[in-house]
């Protein structure tokens, strides 16, 4: 606490461990290990039931207290220690190491205090009051404040954890540390492998994740006396609001629409070629490809005839072969084979050039249809030279080494091993939700349960890697109306208002001919040159409003590989009060403008003593950007517009945290 500290003193009293941070402020705090375990698992198995283990035997190592629960744990060592600090506060950490391979379904650390209410830090990173309930999980600030009959505490959980819960009863308050949920890490897989994307098909839910012997898993838990001010951890860089990622799936893809989406025109040699599409904009996406598309698709016999006589079904299918060919757009097979992709040397150069202005160059599969391990690696390796992280199914349903069907798992099929070799780091989790006009997959209406969009994978089967992450996509192969109804600028505003993300599973090179039963979902179109192929003129208008937001700081659009690497970087790092009213920030590893939100406004903000100019303040909040080195501390001060230091851990003038959370109407600019 500002003014000086006492130290932070433990007690154990009956059933509860209580902290002292003064004379007169106790916190009684009843700590129970949840666990669901089993040392195998085969998918199919019901998920292990849940077991809860009140810690009630504590020894004292040192100044500390330690629990070590041995009993019911199986192959988990679990030590739970608590500290007390010098400057005031204390720490409750656990440590969890495998000591024979364990299938988990949930390690949770819980905490009950005799609380009458409690505030969190909400997904759009403003205080909420917890009415019933809250689940804060991978991309969520994680502080809490409880409200016991004397004054306040403030609870900060470290990022290593998959996410908090926290649950207000009558007259207590429950803080649940997931240190692994599967409710956080959802993976769900076809149970078959089909000849036909139509065939009847299940999907299937894998409840556990398997941790090998030696690995660990832990956290810490930091409480203060006292209401702080929160020091929120923004999830993207340079104080943006909220991040576009878009994923264009390999489906509808040709060298003359690639052409057409990175430059505005499928005429390479045209002066207009770079000025239009993403290039003019200089805006990068994540694009899929295949290595191979397999084998053409049979034209039909009849399309050249020596003397046509045509029915009417016949004449139609002619004018689309014609169509197909002015294009270079052949006809394809269900699975999509048939186009030319990387096997074109002409696609294989533009790709290069891409990757070169920022584009994720990745594999959407090996190639349309299924393939053996042989043919998975020998596009990896190809996809090195685009440096590929990010993984995309194509047609889980029949692809059968896809990754949400039997990729998974070991096996002929199985190619989880073959990304870790290749250092994948992200792979699509096949979770689409349904286009919408809200846009933002966070969900922070839905405060109440997990929302992962975003997240680690865990180990899914014997000798898969334990660190990749999967993402969700929202999907937007709908009419082209619809598809440009969705991100109008209401949408555009609430995804920035409320801090979203918004990961978009599109088909941008859709051109069909007209009166094809795909030719509303046209995002191409005819050029004015023969043969020519263009964005339409509202997919040219959203590139642009895009980008207009890019320019003025408040959207991100990164590739996904970007966007998944700056959340991981983010997740490590720490935010520590200390008692002169400061806070200290460190990260393992270097971070480029890593962003912080204060919900006061008009704060000048000082970095290590000095005046920080990366601020930005409106009515309601003070957010700020700065640089992180590895491995170094830096010291966070706080001053109001009269140059008075505002203390983090006991702000002036502020007794509740919800006092300062007023309605945000617009903070947008």
């Amino acid at each position: 606490m500002a003014g000086g500290a006492a130290h932070a003193d433990v007690a154990i009293a009956d059933d509860s461990v209580e902290l002292h941070a003064g004379p007169s402020e106790r916190l009684p705090i009843k700590v129970r290990l949840r666990v669901a375990a089993t040392p195998q698992n085969d998918g199919k198995t019901a998920p292990p039931p849940t077991s809860v283990l009140p810690l009630t035997s504590w020894k004292r190592d040192g100044e500390d207290w330690v629990a070590e629960p041995g009993s019911k744990l199986g192959g988990l060592s679990v030590k739970v220690r608590l500290h007390g600090a010098s400057d005031g506060h204390s720490e409750l950490s656990i440590e969890t190491k495998v000591t024979a391979p364990t299938w988990l379904r949930l390690l949770s650390l819980e905490l009950e205090t005799d609380s009458v209410g409690a505030e969190v830090g909400g997904r759009d990173l403003r205080p909420k009051k917890v009415t019933t309930k809250a689940a804060l999980s991978g991309l969520d600030p994680k502080w809490v404040i409880l409200r016991p009959n004397q004054k306040p505490w403030t609870v900060l959980v470290d990022d290593d954890v998959d996410g908090v819960k926290v649950q207000v009863l009558p007259s207590q308050v429950l803080v649940q540390a997931d240190l692994l949920s599967s409710e956080t890490r959802p993976f769900m897989f076809f149970q078959q492998c089909t000849d036909h994307w139509r065939e009847p098909n299940h999907k299937a839910s894998l409840e556990t994740r398997l941790f090998q012997t030696g690995e660990t898993l832990s956290t810490k838990i930091s409480l203060y006396q006292g209401a702080a001010v929160p020091l929120l951890k923004a999830r993207y860089p340079e104080g943006r609001r909220a991040a576009f990622v878009i994923t264009d799936h390999a489906d509808q893809t040709t060298t003359p629409t690639l052409y057409a989406l990175a430059g505005g025109t499928s005429n390479a040699s045209s002066p207009r070629f770079g000025k239009g599409g993403f290039l003019g904009k200089g805006l990068p996406i994540t694009k899929s490809l295949w290595f191979r598309s397999g084998e053409p698709a049979p034209s039909a016999s009849w399309a050249h005839p020596k003397h046509p006589v045509l029915s009417p079904f016949q004449k139609h299918l002619h004018t689309v072969v014609v169509y197909h060919n002015r294009y270079e757009r052949p006809q394809v097979d269900p699975s999509g084979a048939g186009r030319p992709q990387l096997d074109d040397p002409l696609m294989a150069s533009l790709a290069v050039k891409l990757r070169e202005a920022g584009w994720e160059v990745i594999p959407h599969s090996a190639t349309p249809q299924s393939d053996d391990r042989d043919s998975t690696d020998e596009a990896l390796r190809f996809f090195e030279q685009y440096g590929a992280a990010t993984w995309i199914d194509h047609q889980p349903y029949t692809n059968c080494e896809a990754l949400t069907n039997r990729g998974f798992q070991g096996g002929s099929d199985g190619i989880a091993d073959l990304l870790e070799r290749h250092k994948y780091r992200y792979a699509w989790s096949g979770i689409d939700v349904p286009p919408s006009p809200v846009l933002n997959l966070l969900s922070p209406q839905k405060l109440d349960q997990y929302t992962p969009v975003v997240y680690p994978s865990g180990r899914l089967s014997t000798g898969a890697p334990g660190n990749l992450w999967m993402f969700s996509t929202m999907m937007t192969y709908v009419e082209s109306s619809r598809f440009f109804s969705l991100y109008k600028k209401k949408s555009l505003d609430q995804l920035e208002k409320e801090r979203g993300l918004h990961i978009a599973h599109t088909y941008l090179e859709a051109f069909h001919p007209a009166g094809s039963k795909f030719a509303k979902r046209n995002l191409m179109q005819a050029g004015k040159t023969p043969g020519e192929i263009v964005p339409t003129p509202r997919l040219e208008q959203l590139i642009g409003t895009l980008a207009g937001r890019v320019s003025r700081g408040t959207l991100w659009m990164p590739t996904m590989e970007q966007l998944g690497d700056h959340l991981r970087a983010m997740g490590q790092v720490t935010v520590r009060l200390e008692s002169d009213g400061s806070a200290t920030l460190k990260s393992p590893i270097a971070i480029h403008a890593a962003s912080f939100v204060v919900p006061r406004p008009s704060l000048t903000v000082l970095i290590d003593g000095k005046p920080l100019q990366t601020v930005r303040s409106d009515k309601w909040e003070t957010v700020f950007f700065t640089d992180l080195a590895a491995d170094q501390a830096v010291k966070v001060e706080l001053r109001d517009a009269k140059g008075r230091p505002v203390s983090l851990l006991k702000p002036a003038g502020s007794p509740t945290l919800i006092a300062e959370a007023k309605p945000l109407r617009d903070v947008l600019r």
